[in-house]
């Protein structure tokens, strides 16, 4: 069970996203807001999108303000809390889902693992042969193509998620129904 710390050091390590609460004892919670942080700074990175980073000062000042309340808690309040996943339910452990969605994962992941290891062996070439008009196709590729794939991917999960607010709402009429006849 997580213990309140020395306010001090929640204080100083509180400014690291997520290493207040592991401090605390929420290594679940920390890791989780960590994650999250680093994660968007490595999105942005590769899909070349700098405003993707104005998400940061938000998740850092969660990630701080949550860890300074939690330590400043009653001591009855924090003995309550519970260590978990910021998007996980407590009632299922956190683990990569085995349905449908694990292939295309597997598949994002290695395309952009692919993608990345290009983009460093066109640069190192670029930077050898030196630069000239010639590289266009190489602008193109390494810096709009991302950007546009970033944008249908972000268009796709809009879509997915009416889709599936679509169903919902169908299997809740259908329910509703059914339970009118009986």
């Amino acid at each position: 069970m997580p213990h309140k710390r020395n306010q001090f050091w929640n204080f100083l390590l509180s400014f690291i996203p997520g290493a207040g609460q592991m401090y605390q004892g929420f290594l679940r919670k920390g890791t989780s807001i960590m994650s999250i942080f680093f994660a968007e700074i490595l999105l942005a990175g590769i899909v070349n999108i700098d405003w993707l980073l104005l998400g940061l000062p938000v998740i850092w000042a969660y990630s701080f303000f949550d860890s300074i309340n939690t330590n400043s808690l009653p001591d009855e309040e924090f003995a309550r809390l519970q260590d978990k996943h910021l998007f996980a339910d407590s009632s299922q452990e956190f683990k990569i889902p085995k349905g449908k969605f694990r292939i295309p994962a597997a598949a994002a992941l290695i395309l952009m693992g692919i993608y990345v290891l290009l983009e460093n062996i066109a640069y190192m070439l670029r930077s050898f042969f030196g630069y000239s008009y010639s590289w266009w196709f190489m602008d193109l590729v390494f810096d709009y193509l991302p950007r546009f794939a970033f944008a249908a991917a972000v268009i796709i999960a809009g879509l997915y998620l009416i889709k599936g607010k679509k169903i919902q709402i169908d299997n809740d009429d259908t329910y509703n129904q059914e339970k009118d006849i009986l």
